[in-house]
C-alpha cells in the first residue's frame, strides 16, 4: 500500500520530470498539443444545453446558431375568436449570446498555463466548460402591437337605444351589443404561448349598451300651440290628450327633457314670480290646488305637467309654461308614465290665446292658475 510519504513523493518527482522535460522535444511536444486543445472545446463542453464538444469556434457558434435559431423562430399564436395572430420571439424583437457564450466557453478551456492544464489532463480534474445562453425579453411595445391589432379586428361598438323627433312623432333606432377584445387578457395569452409555444385563446366581451330599448317604453310628445300630448307605449302611439301650453310671455321651453319625479296629491309652493306674488307660501292638496291632483316634474327647471281645476284653459296657450291637463285626464296619464321618461316639448301650430269670453265663463272664485311657473 502507498502511503501517503510515498504519494508525495511521487507528485514532486512528477512535477520535477515535467519541468526538465521542458526544453526537451517531449516538452515541446505537450506545449504544442495543450495549443492545438485550445482550437477545439474539451468533451462534455455545453453552450445553452447543446453539446459542443471538440467543435471549433467556427463549428460550435453554427451548432448552437440552429438550435437556437429554431427556437426564435418558433410560432407564438394568440387565437381571438376564429382569427389567429401569430408572430415569433424573433418577430418580438428577442435576440440572443450565442457568440459571446461560445466565446466564454473557450475563454473557460484556456484558463490557467498551459502547464496546469496539461497537468490536468495527464491526472484528471478538467473543468468541462457549461455556459448558459440568455435570451433577451420581448419588446412590450411589439407584443402590445399584436394585441391592438387584434382589438381593431374585433371592435364592435356598442349601440345605445336613441329617438329624436321625426313629423308629428319621433324616430327609433334600437339598441345593439358590441364587442370587445380585453387587451389584458390578451396580452396575459400571448406570454403564455411564448413561454410554452402552445396556441392561446381569447374570445372578445360581449359590450352591453349603456341605453337599452326599454328606456324609451314609455315617450311623451306635446306639441305646444296645439295643445295636444301624445303617449307612447313600446314605440306605438297609445293616447292623445289636451292640454294648456305656455302664454306669450311665459312660454314653454321647447327640447329634449324627462320625467325627474312623479307627486301624488302634490302641494303648491309658491315661486315668488311677478304673477304669484299675492299667493300663498302654500296652497295644500285638495279640490283648488293648482296643480290638480297628479303633478309629473320635468328636467326643464321650473316646468310640470300637471292636472288643472281650470279647465276652461285646456285647448289654449294659458299657463305659465307648464303643460296642464284635466284631472280625470291626468289621473289616466299618470300610473302610465314612470320615472325617467323621455318628453319632447315642440312647437306645432298657430299660437292659440285664451279667449276672453273663457275666462269670463271661469267660475267666479275661480282658484290660482299657474301653479310653479305653470
Amino acid at each position: 500500500m502507498r502511503t501517503p510519504r510515498t504519494a508525495i513523493i511521487v507528485v514532486i518527482a512528477t512535477i520535477v520530470a515535467v519541468v526538465v522535460a521542458v526544453p526537451t522535444g517531449v516538452g515541446l511536444a505537450a506545449y504544442y498539443h495543450d495549443q492545438a486543445r485550445q482550437k477545439v472545446l474539451p468533451s462534455h463542453s455545453l453552450v445553452g444545453n447543446v453539446d459542443v464538444s471538440g467543435l471549433d469556434r467556427t463549428h460550435a457558434v453554427a451548432r448552437v446558431r440552429a438550435v437556437v435559431d429554431a427556437q426564435l423562430d418558433r410560432s407564438v399564436t394568440l387565437m381571438v375568436g376564429t382569427t389567429a395572430y401569430t408572430t415569433s420571439l424573433r418577430q418580438l424583437g428577442v435576440h440572443d449570446d450565442v457568440t459571446s457564450a461560445v466565446d466564454q466557453a473557450f475563454s473557460s478551456n484556456r484558463h490557467g498555463s498551459w502547464l496546469s492544464r496539461s497537468w490536468h489532463r495527464i491526472f484528471g480534474g478538467h473543468i468541462h466548460p457549461t455556459v448558459k445562453l440568455s435570451l433577451s425579453k420581448p419588446s412590450m411595445t411589439r407584443l402590445q402591437r399584436v394585441v391592438d391589432r387584434a382589438a381593431a379586428a374585433v371592435y364592435v361598438p356598442a349601440v345605445d337605444a336613441s329617438i329624436s323627433l321625426a313629423g308629428s312623432g319621433f324616430s327609433y333606432t334600437p339598441a345593439k351589443t358590441g364587442y370587445a377584445l380585453d387587451k389584458v387578457a390578451a396580452l396575459s395569452a400571448l406570454k403564455a404561448s411564448i413561454a410554452d409555444g402552445r396556441t392561446r385563446h381569447v374570445d372578445p366581451k360581449v359590450v352591453q349598451p349603456k341605453v337599452g330599448d326599454s328606456a324609451f317604453d314609455t315617450v311623451i310628445v306635446v306639441h305646444i300651440n296645439e295643445n295636444k300630448l301624445y303617449l307612447y307605449k313600446n314605440h306605438k302611439l297609445t293616447r292623445t290628450f289636451p292640454v294648456a301650453t305656455g302664454q306669450s310671455k311665459y312660454p314653454t321651453p321647447t327640447g329634449r327633457y324627462s320625467v325627474t319625479l312623479k307627486r301624488y296629491l302634490p302641494t303648491w309652493y309658491n315661486p315668488h314670480d311677478e304673477w304669484s306674488k299675492n299667493e300663498p307660501a302654500t296652497i295644500p292638496p285638495g279640490p283648488g290646488n293648482p296643480l290638480g291632483l297628479r303633478a309629473l316634474n320635468l328636467s326643464a327647471p321650473g316646468i310640470r305637467i300637471h292636472g288643472t281645476p281650470s279647465d276652461y284653459s285646456i285647448g289654449y296657450n294659458a299657463s305659465h309654461g307648464c303643460i296642464r291637463m284635466h284631472n280625470s285626464d291626468v289621473l289616466q296619464l299618470y300610473p302610465l308614465v314612470p320615472t325617467g321618461t323621455t318628453v319632447f316639448l315642440e312647437r306645432v301650430g298657430p299660437y292659440k290665446p285664451l279667449p276672453t269670453k273663457a275666462v269670463k265663463k271661469a267660475p267666479a272664485k275661480a282658484p290660482v292658475v299657474n301653479a310653479e311657473g305653470g
